[in-house]
Protein backbone atom coordinates (compact mmCIF):
# COMPACT_ATOMS: atom_id res chain seq x y z
CA UNK A 1 0.00 0.00 0.00
CA UNK A 2 1.29 3.81 -0.58
CA UNK A 3 1.21 4.90 2.65
CA UNK A 4 3.09 2.02 3.99
CA UNK A 5 6.38 3.43 1.55
CA UNK A 6 9.30 3.07 4.70
CA UNK A 7 10.66 6.80 5.47
CA UNK A 8 14.22 5.83 4.81
CA UNK A 9 13.72 5.11 1.06
CA UNK A 10 12.90 8.54 1.13
CA UNK A 11 15.30 10.12 3.04
CA UNK A 12 17.85 7.91 0.32
CA UNK A 13 16.42 9.28 -2.36
CA UNK A 14 16.12 12.94 -0.79
CA UNK A 15 20.01 12.42 -0.36
CA UNK A 16 20.84 11.70 -4.32
CA UNK A 17 21.35 7.58 -3.55
CA UNK A 18 18.45 6.27 -4.04
CA UNK A 19 18.43 3.07 -6.66
CA UNK A 20 16.18 2.92 -9.71
CA UNK A 21 13.87 0.45 -8.17
CA UNK A 22 13.28 2.97 -5.03
CA UNK A 23 13.01 5.46 -7.65
CA UNK A 24 10.38 3.39 -9.25
CA UNK A 25 8.65 2.56 -5.95
CA UNK A 26 8.94 6.40 -4.82
CA UNK A 27 6.86 7.29 -8.39
CA UNK A 28 4.16 5.01 -7.42
CA UNK A 29 3.41 6.08 -3.80
CA UNK A 30 3.25 9.51 -4.89
CA UNK A 31 0.36 8.65 -7.47
CA UNK A 32 -1.99 9.64 -4.44
CA UNK A 33 -2.56 13.13 -2.64
CA UNK A 34 -2.48 11.21 0.79
CA UNK A 35 0.92 10.33 0.05
CA UNK A 36 2.09 13.98 -1.18
CA UNK A 37 1.14 15.78 2.35
CA UNK A 38 2.96 12.89 3.76
CA UNK A 39 6.38 13.63 1.08
CA UNK A 40 6.21 16.93 2.23
CA UNK A 41 6.61 16.33 6.07
CA UNK A 42 9.02 13.72 4.82
CA UNK A 43 11.14 16.37 3.11
CA UNK A 44 10.59 19.11 5.83
CA UNK A 45 12.04 16.77 8.59
CA UNK A 46 15.28 15.47 6.17
CA UNK A 47 15.76 19.38 5.44
CA UNK A 48 15.70 20.65 9.20
CA UNK A 49 18.17 17.65 9.91
CA UNK A 50 20.53 17.77 6.97
CA UNK A 51 20.81 21.68 5.78
CA UNK A 52 21.22 22.00 1.40
CA UNK A 53 21.21 24.33 -1.20
CA UNK A 54 17.45 25.79 -1.92
CA UNK A 55 16.57 27.73 -4.63
CA UNK A 56 17.66 31.58 -4.12
CA UNK A 57 13.49 32.99 -4.85
CA UNK A 58 10.76 33.37 -5.84
CA UNK A 59 11.76 34.11 -9.91
CA UNK A 60 13.22 30.76 -9.58
CA UNK A 61 10.63 28.93 -8.69
CA UNK A 62 8.62 30.64 -11.23
CA UNK A 63 10.66 29.30 -14.29
CA UNK A 64 11.28 26.09 -13.17
CA UNK A 65 7.34 25.76 -12.82
CA UNK A 66 7.12 26.97 -16.50
CA UNK A 67 9.40 24.88 -17.48
CA UNK A 68 7.86 21.54 -16.43
CA UNK A 69 4.31 22.75 -18.26
CA UNK A 70 6.12 23.43 -21.69
CA UNK A 71 8.85 21.25 -22.27
CA UNK A 72 9.86 18.17 -21.27
CA UNK A 73 13.65 17.76 -19.22
CA UNK A 74 16.55 15.86 -20.26
CA UNK A 75 17.34 12.54 -18.46
CA UNK A 76 20.15 12.25 -16.24
CA UNK A 77 21.28 9.67 -13.29
CA UNK A 78 18.86 11.88 -10.48
CA UNK A 79 15.68 12.09 -12.12
CA UNK A 80 12.42 10.18 -11.35
CA UNK A 81 8.85 9.58 -13.45
CA UNK A 82 5.91 11.32 -12.19
CA UNK A 83 2.71 10.57 -13.94
CA UNK A 84 -0.68 12.54 -14.31
CA UNK A 85 0.52 16.68 -14.68
CA UNK A 86 -1.68 18.30 -16.71
CA UNK A 87 -2.04 15.16 -18.50
CA UNK A 88 1.14 14.83 -19.87
CA UNK A 89 4.13 12.54 -18.47
CA UNK A 90 7.37 14.82 -17.57
CA UNK A 91 10.73 13.43 -16.84
CA UNK A 92 11.73 15.41 -13.25
CA UNK A 93 15.35 16.49 -11.55
CA UNK A 94 14.76 16.59 -7.90
CA UNK A 95 18.19 16.32 -6.95
CA UNK A 96 18.87 19.72 -6.63
CA UNK A 97 14.77 21.50 -7.22
CA UNK A 98 12.69 18.75 -5.44
CA UNK A 99 10.98 21.18 -3.48
CA UNK A 100 10.07 23.33 -6.54
CA UNK A 101 9.40 20.44 -8.52
CA UNK A 102 7.04 18.69 -5.76
CA UNK A 103 5.65 21.85 -5.10
CA UNK A 104 4.26 21.83 -8.63
CA UNK A 105 3.09 18.49 -8.23
CA UNK A 106 1.27 19.51 -5.09
CA UNK A 107 -0.21 22.78 -6.86
CA UNK A 108 -1.79 20.83 -9.65
CA UNK A 109 -3.97 18.77 -7.34
CA UNK A 110 -4.83 21.57 -5.07
CA UNK A 111 -3.46 20.13 -1.86
CA UNK A 112 -0.92 22.93 -1.03
CA UNK A 113 -0.89 26.71 -2.14
CA UNK A 114 2.07 28.63 -3.50
CA UNK A 115 2.48 30.66 -0.42
CA UNK A 116 2.75 26.83 1.93
CA UNK A 117 5.69 26.18 -1.01
CA UNK A 118 7.71 29.27 -1.10
CA UNK A 119 7.13 30.33 2.94
CA UNK A 120 7.67 29.04 6.46
CA UNK A 121 4.49 29.61 7.95
CA UNK A 122 4.61 30.11 12.03
CA UNK A 123 1.13 30.74 14.30
CA UNK A 124 -0.43 30.45 17.62
CA UNK A 125 -3.52 29.89 18.79
CA UNK A 126 -5.63 31.73 21.51
CA UNK A 127 -3.67 32.69 24.59
CA UNK A 128 -0.09 30.87 22.94
CA UNK A 129 2.93 32.13 22.81
CA UNK A 130 5.86 30.44 20.15
CA UNK A 131 9.19 31.21 20.37
CA UNK A 132 11.46 30.69 16.52
CA UNK A 133 14.91 30.81 15.62
CA UNK A 134 15.30 31.87 12.41
CA UNK A 135 17.86 30.68 10.15
CA UNK A 136 20.61 33.69 10.93
CA UNK A 137 19.99 32.75 14.38
CA UNK A 138 17.55 36.28 15.29
CA UNK A 139 14.51 34.99 17.53
CA UNK A 140 11.14 35.96 17.24
CA UNK A 141 8.26 35.70 20.32
CA UNK A 142 4.54 35.51 18.64
CA UNK A 143 2.26 36.34 20.93
CA UNK A 144 -1.23 34.72 20.82
CA UNK A 145 -3.31 34.55 17.39
CA UNK A 146 -0.51 36.04 15.52
CA UNK A 147 1.30 34.99 12.40
CA UNK A 148 4.67 35.34 11.03
CA UNK A 149 5.50 34.23 6.99
CA UNK A 150 9.43 33.56 6.47
CA UNK A 151 10.81 32.62 3.41
CA UNK A 152 11.94 28.92 2.71
CA UNK A 153 14.61 29.79 0.25
CA UNK A 154 17.81 31.55 0.89
CA UNK A 155 16.34 33.91 3.07
CA UNK A 156 19.95 34.29 4.70
CA UNK A 157 22.20 35.15 1.77
CA UNK A 158 19.26 37.16 0.06
CA UNK A 159 17.29 40.23 1.69
CA UNK A 160 16.34 39.06 5.55
CA UNK A 161 12.87 39.71 4.88
CA UNK A 162 9.03 38.79 7.39
CA UNK A 163 5.55 39.23 6.97
CA UNK A 164 3.99 39.83 10.36
CA UNK A 165 -0.09 39.74 11.34
CA UNK A 166 -0.48 40.02 14.80
CA UNK A 167 2.33 40.82 17.87
CA UNK A 168 5.65 39.64 18.37
CA UNK A 169 9.20 40.78 19.67
CA UNK A 170 12.21 40.68 17.32
CA UNK A 171 15.53 40.26 18.60
CA UNK A 172 17.14 40.01 15.27
CA UNK A 173 21.29 39.30 14.71
CA UNK A 174 23.89 41.72 13.25
CA UNK A 175 25.44 40.58 10.00
CA UNK A 176 29.60 41.00 8.76
CA UNK A 177 27.93 42.65 5.80
CA UNK A 178 25.48 44.98 7.52
CA UNK A 179 22.21 42.99 6.02
CA UNK A 180 19.61 44.14 6.40
CA UNK A 181 15.94 42.90 8.08
CA UNK A 182 12.48 43.94 7.11
CA UNK A 183 9.36 43.02 8.86
CA UNK A 184 6.27 43.79 7.02
CA UNK A 185 2.94 44.39 8.64
CA UNK A 186 -0.24 44.03 7.31
CA UNK A 187 -0.98 47.77 6.50
CA UNK A 188 1.73 47.39 4.32
CA UNK A 189 4.44 49.30 6.68
CA UNK A 190 7.78 48.59 6.65
CA UNK A 191 10.23 48.12 9.56
CA UNK A 192 13.76 48.28 8.57
CA UNK A 193 16.01 47.36 10.76
CA UNK A 194 20.04 46.70 11.35
CA UNK A 195 20.58 44.78 14.49
CA UNK A 196 18.34 45.74 16.76
CA UNK A 197 15.19 44.69 19.79
CA UNK A 198 11.61 45.98 18.94
CA UNK A 199 8.17 44.72 19.48
CA UNK A 200 5.64 45.05 16.75
CA UNK A 201 2.27 45.01 16.87
CA UNK A 202 -0.03 44.75 13.66
CA UNK A 203 -3.70 44.35 14.08
CA UNK A 204 -7.26 45.78 12.79
CA UNK A 205 -6.93 48.44 14.95
CA UNK A 206 -3.27 49.69 13.36
CA UNK A 207 -0.09 49.60 13.99
CA UNK A 208 2.51 50.09 16.61
CA UNK A 209 6.11 49.95 17.07
CA UNK A 210 8.27 49.78 19.83
CA UNK A 211 12.14 49.79 20.33
CA UNK A 212 13.82 48.67 22.84
CA UNK A 213 17.69 48.70 21.65
CA UNK A 214 19.76 49.59 18.37
CA UNK A 215 17.60 51.49 15.30
CA UNK A 216 15.33 51.17 13.03
CA UNK A 217 13.80 53.02 9.82
CA UNK A 218 9.82 52.59 9.75
CA UNK A 219 8.19 53.81 6.26
CA UNK A 220 4.09 53.99 5.89
CA UNK A 221 2.36 53.20 2.36
CA UNK A 222 1.13 57.28 3.04
CA UNK A 223 4.40 58.85 4.28
CA UNK A 224 6.55 59.99 1.42
CA UNK A 225 9.82 59.86 4.05
CA UNK A 226 10.52 56.68 6.72
CA UNK A 227 11.00 57.56 10.05
CA UNK A 228 14.39 56.77 11.47
CA UNK A 229 13.43 55.18 15.31
CA UNK A 230 15.67 55.53 18.86
CA UNK A 231 15.43 53.36 21.86
CA UNK A 232 12.51 54.33 23.62
CA UNK A 233 10.40 55.63 21.31
CA UNK A 234 7.07 54.35 19.88
CA UNK A 235 5.49 54.81 16.70
CA UNK A 236 2.06 54.57 16.23
CA UNK A 237 0.54 54.17 12.73
CA UNK A 238 -2.73 54.82 12.09
CA UNK A 239 -5.54 53.43 9.31
CA UNK A 240 -4.78 56.53 7.31
CA UNK A 241 -1.66 55.94 6.95
CA UNK A 242 -0.20 58.85 9.41
CA UNK A 243 2.73 58.15 11.40
CA UNK A 244 3.08 59.60 15.04
CA UNK A 245 5.94 59.00 17.31
CA UNK A 246 5.98 58.83 21.31
CA UNK A 247 9.16 59.23 23.47
CA UNK A 248 7.97 56.06 26.42
CA UNK A 249 10.43 55.71 29.91
CA UNK A 250 12.25 52.80 30.40
CA UNK A 251 9.27 50.99 32.73
CA UNK A 252 7.06 52.01 29.53
CA UNK A 253 8.86 49.99 27.24
CA UNK A 254 9.14 47.21 29.49
CA UNK A 255 5.79 46.66 29.55
CA UNK A 256 5.70 46.32 25.97
CA UNK A 257 6.69 42.72 26.28
CA UNK A 258 4.73 41.77 29.59
CA UNK A 259 2.71 39.59 27.09
CA UNK A 260 5.43 36.95 26.88
CA UNK A 261 4.97 35.94 30.89
CA UNK A 262 1.27 35.52 30.01
CA UNK A 263 0.64 38.90 31.77
CA UNK A 264 -1.98 41.90 30.85
CA UNK A 265 -1.54 45.29 31.91
CA UNK A 266 -4.26 47.96 32.03
CA UNK A 267 -3.92 51.62 33.10
CA UNK A 268 -6.77 53.26 33.51
CA UNK A 269 -8.38 51.32 30.74
CA UNK A 270 -11.88 51.06 30.09
CA UNK A 271 -13.87 47.65 29.98
CA UNK A 272 -14.68 48.75 26.04
CA UNK A 273 -10.80 48.45 25.35
CA UNK A 274 -9.86 45.55 27.67
CA UNK A 275 -12.77 43.31 25.66
CA UNK A 276 -10.54 44.48 22.67
CA UNK A 277 -7.53 42.99 24.31
CA UNK A 278 -9.63 39.73 25.49
CA UNK A 279 -10.26 39.13 21.65
CA UNK A 280 -7.15 39.51 20.77
CA UNK A 281 -5.20 37.33 22.91
CA UNK A 282 -8.20 34.70 23.06
CA UNK A 283 -10.27 34.78 20.27
CA UNK A 284 -13.27 35.50 22.43
CA UNK A 285 -16.16 38.02 21.09
CA UNK A 286 -16.98 40.20 24.55
CA UNK A 287 -20.55 41.79 24.66
CA UNK A 288 -21.38 44.70 27.16
CA UNK A 289 -24.58 46.34 27.10
CA UNK A 290 -24.36 47.88 30.05
CA UNK A 291 -22.81 51.64 28.94
CA UNK A 292 -22.16 52.48 32.56
CA UNK A 293 -20.22 48.87 32.49
CA UNK A 294 -18.60 49.53 29.45
CA UNK A 295 -17.12 52.69 30.99
CA UNK A 296 -15.97 51.40 34.15
CA UNK A 297 -11.80 51.56 34.36
CA UNK A 298 -9.44 48.61 35.44
CA UNK A 299 -5.64 49.26 36.49
CA UNK A 300 -3.29 46.48 37.24
CA UNK A 301 -1.07 43.77 35.96
CA UNK A 302 -2.87 40.41 35.73
CA UNK A 303 -1.16 36.93 34.75
CA UNK A 304 -3.35 34.47 33.15
CA UNK A 305 -2.83 31.30 31.22
CA UNK A 306 -5.92 31.08 29.75
CA UNK A 307 -9.17 33.33 29.27
CA UNK A 308 -11.14 31.95 31.90
CA UNK A 309 -8.46 32.60 34.49
CA UNK A 310 -8.44 36.56 33.23
CA UNK A 311 -12.49 36.42 33.72
CA UNK A 312 -12.22 35.21 37.11
CA UNK A 313 -10.07 37.93 38.07
CA UNK A 314 -12.42 40.76 36.51
CA UNK A 315 -15.02 39.46 38.10
CA UNK A 316 -13.97 39.99 41.51
CA UNK A 317 -11.72 43.22 40.84
CA UNK A 318 -14.83 45.23 39.30
CA UNK A 319 -17.73 42.98 40.94
CA UNK A 320 -19.31 42.38 38.22
CA UNK A 321 -21.28 38.88 36.48
CA UNK A 322 -19.38 37.81 33.80
CA UNK A 323 -20.12 34.31 31.67
CA UNK A 324 -18.47 32.68 29.07
CA UNK A 325 -19.93 30.39 26.63
CA UNK A 326 -17.92 28.70 23.90
CA UNK A 327 -16.21 32.05 22.11
CA UNK A 328 -18.76 34.49 23.82
CA UNK A 329 -18.44 36.43 26.80
CA UNK A 330 -21.01 38.56 28.40
CA UNK A 331 -20.16 41.50 31.22
CA UNK A 332 -22.97 42.50 33.20
CA UNK A 333 -23.23 44.24 36.36
CA UNK A 334 -24.18 42.39 39.64
CA UNK A 335 -28.48 42.61 39.72
CA UNK A 336 -28.91 44.91 42.83
CA UNK A 337 -30.48 42.75 46.08
CA UNK A 338 -33.35 44.45 47.53
CA UNK A 339 -33.44 42.99 50.83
Amino acid sequence: MKSELPKDILFTYFAGNATALQKKLIEEWLSGPESLELYFEYLEEWEINRPQFLPDNEIAFEKFSQRIVDTDIEENDTEFYLSDIKTKKKNLNLNVWKWAAAAVVALGTGIFSKDLILFENYKTANGELKAIILNDSSRVTLNANSSLKVPRFDFVNASREVFLDGEAEFNVTHTVDNKQFIVHTTDDSEILVLGTEFVVYTRKKGTRVVLNKGKVQLSSAQESKPLTMKPGDQVTIYQNGKMELEKLTKTEVELQSVWKEHRMVFDHTKLGEVATKLNEIYGVDVEIKDKQTAERELTGSFKAENVDEILDVLSEMLDIDISHRENKVYFNPKPVDLF
